[in-house]
């Protein structure tokens, strides 16, 4: 028998001035469901299997592919018409056709100074990018940014950003890295996010599942502390601003120079990152990553000092490997649920470990999250968070008032006394719609 905890809840919340969060001015819009490195990792391999398994597990977008090549057509090129094909997306990386490997717009918004002639020669690589691509149905934005820390590079992120707002601004630039990793964030993010123009997009990377992890426990909890802290402060940074964040979780085990450094996330541990990352309002979840392989890594010299070996959910020859599977179904339940989230606006995040005199939960017990969305004035779904990822639940919300819908299904939730009785997965989370009872 599942255990069964008891929370207490009020009537629907109205924002008052004791909430951490303000309504986000931007809804979630459409959920970024993707995955890293989809087409091989250290050899190109994109046959009409590897295609159909990228379908089958219910992605809408992939990101970054090797340099390579295949008959005539760069590797880029190749996955971009498969996207085209199929509907996906993918945000473009490297230079247009007729430029050297070191014209990429990531070379360029890596610069260190900004000089008169910068601008005129970013705009004719964008306007390149865009001759090239912009007939494309896949093509989704540009990537312009990759664990660039340094804060010497802000100014010409900045200049970069600025003019592709002015030459393709229906589309986004997208960065990548792990927010308190920069050596100014806040910085980054005023150079990242102008105030107007079409939104940007962060893509927030931080992995917990260490090798000597243990797969259930007090460590385990710290660790998903860790992540929530992370994932915590990109929200609250991006209070205000003009852009989204989505989360890259771990989907991956890891080796360096033959010794573990990530062991693999179980099933419950890849759907509490996803739950955790959207219950502070990421618009996207992306998993690093899909393919399985090696990589050199090199010295100044170009010589190789080190490989590190990577097991995704796919494994060296493209068959599904551990996580395949509950990826897939979890894919399923984030398509259901961006549906419904998609014209919403986050509204807050809270903790049954912080709830103290929060107006919608006013009690519960460790280990539950939740996430609070609206239309930007009043709150109307309640996203509940299992953050025990080896521990399947029986949550009970007991409610002062109101009715409760499963956001997913469509259908009233019974209640008895009060009472709503609700099961979640281990690590799993339940998207419910608050609606105040008419009298």
């Amino acid at each position: 028998m599942l255990p069964v905890f008891l929370l207490c809840a009020c009537q629907v919340w109205k924002p008052t001035a004791n909430t951490e969060y303000q309504p986000q001015a931007l809804p979630m819009g459409p959920l970024t469901i993707g995955a890293w490195l989809p087409a091989g990792l250290d050899q190109f391999r994109f046959g009409p299997a590897d295609q159909q398994q990228l379908l089958d597990l219910g992605l809408n977008t992939l990101e970054w592919v090797q340099r390579a090549s295949q008959d005539s057509a760069t590797a880029e090129e190749v996955v971009m018409a498969f996207c085209n094909r199929a509907g996906l997306r993918l945000p473009v990386y490297y230079e247009p056709r007729g430029y050297s490997p070191y014209d990429k717009l990531r070379n360029w918004a890596t610069r260190t100074e900004v000089d008169s002639a910068f601008a005129a020669a970013v705009r004719a690589r964008v306007q390149g990018l865009h001759r090239q691509w912009g007939a494309a149905p896949g093509f989704w934005g540009y990537l312009v940014g990759h664990e660039d820390y340094d804060r010497a590079f802000y100014p010409a992120l900045r200049a970069t950003v600025a003019i592709l707002q002015g030459e393709d601004g229906a589309r986004p630039a997208l960065a990548v890295g792990r927010l308190d990793h920069f050596r100014a964030p806040g910085e980054f993010l005023d150079a990242f996010f102008p105030a107007a123009g079409a939104p940007n997009i962060f893509q927030h990377e931080h992995y917990v599942f260490r090798a000597d992890l243990p797969a259930a426990g007090e460590r385990v909890q710290q660790a998903l502390d860790q992540l929530g802290t992370s994932y915590e402060w990109v929200a609250r940074r991006l209070q205000g601003r003009n852009g989204r964040w989505q989360a890259i979780v771990q989907a991956h085990g890891e080796w360096r120079d033959g010794a573990q450094y990530y062991r693999k996330p179980s099933a419950g541990e890849l759907r509490v990152q996803a739950g955790m990352a959207l219950a502070r309002g990421a618009t996207g979840i992306i998993y690093f990553l899909y393919s399985s392989g090696v990589e050199e890594l090199l010295d100044e010299e170009g010589k190789v000092r080190g490989h590190w070996t990577y097991e995704g959910l796919v494994d060296a020859q493209g068959v599904p490997a551990e996580g395949f599977a509950t990826t897939r179904q979890l894919n399923a339940l984030l398509r259901q649920a961006g549906q419904v989230l998609a014209p919403l606006h986050f509204h807050d995040f809270f903790s049954s470990s912080r709830l103290r005199d929060h107006p919608l939960v006013r009690k519960g017990e460790v280990d539950l999250e939740f996430g609070l969305f609206g239309d930007g004035e009043h709150p109307t779904h309640l996203l509940v968070v299992n953050r025990r990822p080896d521990q399947a639940r029986r949550v009970v919300l007991e409610l002062s008032s109101g009715t409760v819908v499963d956001a997913l299904q469509g259908s009233p939730l019974p209640t008895l006394g009060g009472q709503l009785q609700l099961a979640l997965e281990a690590g799993g989370f339940r998207l419910l719609e608050l609606k105040e009872t008419t009298p």
